[in-house]
């Protein structure tokens, strides 16, 4: 079974996403290595044209499948839970420390008191009408 994190991320998946991505840029740079080569070591112009334009379209080719496949493992790994409002410093909850260092609680109570805030000051939210 997959190692799922506490955020919803499917290890596996990740790793296979990395990859992924590692296969997508090296086919990328087949395809810009194939332009910078251009047309040589053939005899004939017709030859160098069927040529290049053979290898060019397996190198897009090659793009175009690493570039699916890494968009398969994308829906794979999963999208981390929206448990943490600040993004990334969501994660200093994982703090094995925390009770030395309360930053994490420090910092979502001023997150917290910043949203009333801004809540509160909408113009127009209390204002009642007095017949």
């Amino acid at each position: 079974m997959a190692d799922v994190l506490s955020v919803g991320v499917n290890l596996e998946a990740f790793a296979q996403a990395i990859s992924a991505i590692q296969a997508l840029r090296s086919s990328v740079s087949r395809v810009f290595d194939c332009l910078k080569d251009g047309m040589r070591n053939k005899e004939t112009l017709e030859g160098r044209e069927k040529a290049f334009i053979a290898h060019f379209q397996d190198n897009l080719h090659s793009v175009n499948r690493d570039l699916n496949e890494l968009e398969r493992l994308s829906n794979l790994v999963g999208k981390p839970s929206e448990n943490h409002p600040l993004h990334n410093s969501g994660l200093l909850s994982l703090d094995p420390v925390q009770d030395k260092t309360p930053l994490y609680s420090q910092l979502l109570q001023a997150y917290k008191w910043s949203n009333k805030k801004e809540w509160l000051s909408i113009p127009g939210i209390f204002s009642w009408k007095v017949c």
